[in-house]
């Protein structure tokens, strides 16, 4: 099953960085381009010139961006912005963050994961993974031959894990609050008996990515070519990869709905897209007269989509006369079952969404939905409500919960882009990894 390994951290000095909020980042994925020169400008240490390099900012003759990134990272470590520790480490990260007006916090730890082919289902994933984006990551790695960033994976509870993790020795190393208010805090344990008791435990589970598919298939085309150029065998640095493990159960893990807004089909008005609609779904209409501002009706809209019906899914139409919850019909739900094949995925919001909504009623192939132009991803309800346009619906989701995503990856299926938000994000720039062979 799974193989985790301790690692020997590399985290920036913080005798030279005393407020590491200048030098952390949230994950590159959600990062544009002008917000992250505005990080690096800011602040030409930030973590962000190595995550997203740029080869404008070399003053050295390279061949590309990610040669850039690997000159740097060597000097930065010569220079000790950057430090290593001398032994090796798991590394417990807590944060502390406000969720409909509660406080919470999530315990996990960083550490080395082997990276496993999929087929071995030792890490089973829940989305589809885009070309692209991995090949991006792969030329980073392979350049740089670190990670500057986490995958964040989820495990199924294990008593002897938790009390392991939880009543080992450990020492703070440093705290870093982020632009959302979240508080960021990490620790070193390093003792022998729990770590050698953590490989143990994890030698008989499975774990599952929450967040980080991409940088998790990276890991493995990087593995197979290192091992193929190298042959150093199965306890070579490159077969494992950094990642931040969190117990499904944790009372700190929360998944939150990403909200979609949709551009009708120019040939479809409101009207017609309503009666489409309500061939498959029963259409509860949302009050909100009672609503004042978008706050309000964020709120009106999470707590009628949330009781009205197990599936619900809320809309309002860009002349914000109209909103629903789409309650599905009997056959539509048999339907779907049938198209699918899976309860698993049947059960899924974003699938009712995909299936009946897009294909059935809509028309639309969701593949064929570009992000940016055709469909927008929001996870800020409030955000939604105010970038709705007249020629646009909105898609007020339900969260996707924790074992639906644990189930839906034991069963060997995939989710829907955007079907999970991990929320909050962990920072990229906490502890780094240098592979030394």
């Amino acid at each position: 099953m799974a193989c985790i390994r301790p690692l020997r951290g590399i985290h920036y000095n913080t005798n030279l960085f005393p407020r590491l909020e200048e030098v952390t980042a949230p994950p590159y994925d959600v990062v544009d381009e002008s917000e992250r020169d505005a990080l690096v400008k800011k602040n030409p240490y930030n973590i962000l010139s190595l995550e997203l390099p740029s080869i404008r900012e070399c003053k050295e003759p390279v061949a590309d961006k990610y040669q850039c990134a690997s000159l740097k990272f060597e000097k930065w470590l010569r220079e000790k912005v950057l430090l290593r520790d001398e032994k090796p480490a798991l590394y417990p990260y807590d944060i502390e963050y406000e969720n409909a007006g509660e406080t919470k916090v999530r315990k996990g730890f960083i550490c080395l994961v082997r990276a496993d082919d999929w087929e071995e289902r030792t890490v089973l994933p829940h989305e589809r993974t885009f070309q692209k984006v991995t090949q991006d990551r792969f030329l980073l790695r392979s350049a740089t031959r670190a990670q500057f960033s986490q995958i964040f994976m989820i495990y199924r509870h294990n008593e002897r894990v938790s009390q392991l993790v939880a009543n080992g020795h450990r020492e703070r190393l440093f705290q870093v609050r982020d632009a959302k208010g979240a508080l960021h805090t990490l620790w070193r344990l390093n003792d022998r008996e729990p770590l050698k008791g953590l490989e143990e435990a994890f030698d008989s589970m499975q774990l599952y990515i929450a967040d980080g598919h991409h940088r998790y298939t990276t890991a493995i085309r990087y593995r197979k070519e290192m091992e193929a150029r190298f042959g150093l065998g199965p306890k070579a640095p490159y077969n494992f990869t950094m990642a931040y493990l969190v117990d499904a159960k944790d009372p700190g893990l929360v998944v939150l709905p990403t909200h979609r807004l949709l551009n009708l089909p120019k040939e479809m008005d409101e009207e017609q897209a309503r009666k489409n609609l309500s061939r498959y779904f029963d259409m509860n209409p949302i009050d909100l007269s009672s609503s004042n501002g978008v706050s309000e009706q964020a709120d009106t809209f999470r707590d009628v989509t949330a009781t009205t019906c197990s599936q619900g899914i809320s809309v309002m139409f860009g002349t914000r006369k109209k909103a629903y919850v789409l309650c599905p019909k009997a056959e539509a739900r048999q339907q779907l079952l049938d198209s699918v094949g899976h309860r698993e995925l049947a059960e899924l919001d974003v699938v009712v969404l995909e299936e009946l909504v897009f294909k059935r009623a809509l028309g639309i192939e969701p593949e064929g939905l570009e992000a940016g132009r055709d469909i927008f991803y929001i996870a800020d309800s409030q955000e939604a409500l105010k970038a709705l346009k007249p020629n646009q619906v909105l898609f007020f989701m339900h969260p996707t919960r924790v074992e639906q995503v644990l189930d839906v990856a034991d069963a060997g299926l995939s989710m829907p882009h955007k079907s999970t938000f991990f929320y909050p994000k962990i920072l990229t720039g906490m502890v780094l990894n240098k592979e030394d062979f």
